[in-house]
């Protein structure tokens, strides 16, 4: 049974030219449960009546009096442009959380390959796992994203996953993997060692071409992002052998 959360928007940040990162404190009920991975949803206004569009949390479950959402603005996307529309200190109204995104409790090494918004779910997950790992057997794990987006100039989130990154040595790391650049010449250059060209799922392999089949079994792979892109992905991964369990995934 879901539940329905009454919630103020307090805090609406513009990561680029079409997303947004939306904070929102709750006022009733006051503290929330999620696993990281799981999603809310938004009960949007139209002509119909309320209507129900999902969007993964992307903030730390450890925080129980309010979560955050990464959004894209969609052209005639009701949602998304409801939320653009609001303004700080309007009250919105979710139910949730629901989803079976989520993190498996073992020691394998986890392999995010994530695209757009799809970051959102993944930010959760690591960030949640740092703070206070949810099982005895995930310490052991590395964390790895590999996210992909179109242009530099559409990134976000950078100086966040850098600190991260530094803090926890040598469990996390992250490469952003650009489709529409044709080289790194805009990046400064103490920031290159963190992007590359092509998607995801070239990113990765190019930088494990060497493993054979048993040292690719000791990686899980979590895909997040538009429909199509996922079900590539879990082809390719497919295709490299990757047993379907090691691949955990969600489709917007």
């Amino acid at each position: 049974m879901l539940s329905t959360y009454r919630t103020l928007l307090t805090k609406k940040t513009q990561l680029n030219s079409d997303t947004y990162l939306y904070h929102f404190d709750l006022i009733e009920p006051k503290e929330i449960k999620f696993i990281p991975g799981q999603y809310m949803m938004l009960k949007a206004p139209s002509s119909k009546g309320p209507v129900s569009r999902l969007y993964s949390i992307a903030s730390s479950n450890n925080i129980k009096d309010s979560f955050e959402l990464i959004v894209e603005t969609v052209p005639g996307g009701l949602g998304s442009n409801y939320l653009f529309s609001l303004k700080e200190n309007t009250e919105v109204i979710f139910q949730g959380p629901a989803g079976m995104f989520g993190l498996h409790e073992n020691e394998k090494n986890k392999v995010f390959m994530v695209t757009g918004t799809g970051i959102a779910p993944a930010r959760s997950m690591i960030i949640s796992n740092n703070q206070f790992p949810i099982s005895k057997q995930i310490p052991n794990s590395k964390f790895q994203i590999y996210w992909g987006m179109k242009t530099y100039k559409e990134i976000y989130l950078l100086e966040e996953l850098k600190q991260l990154s530094n803090e926890t040595m040598e469990q996390f790391s992250f490469k952003i993997c650009l489709s529409r650049e044709q080289n790194l010449d805009i990046i400064p250059d103490e920031d290159k060692k963190y992007f590359s060209l092509g998607h995801v799922d070239n990113c990765f392999f190019q930088q494990y071409s060497n493993l054979t089949i048993e040292q690719l079994n000791k990686f899980e792979f979590y895909l997040c992002g538009s429909r199509n892109v996922v079900e590539s992905l879990k082809q390719t991964l497919l295709t490299k052998n990757i047993p379907q369990e090691n691949i955990i995934f969600e489709k917007f």
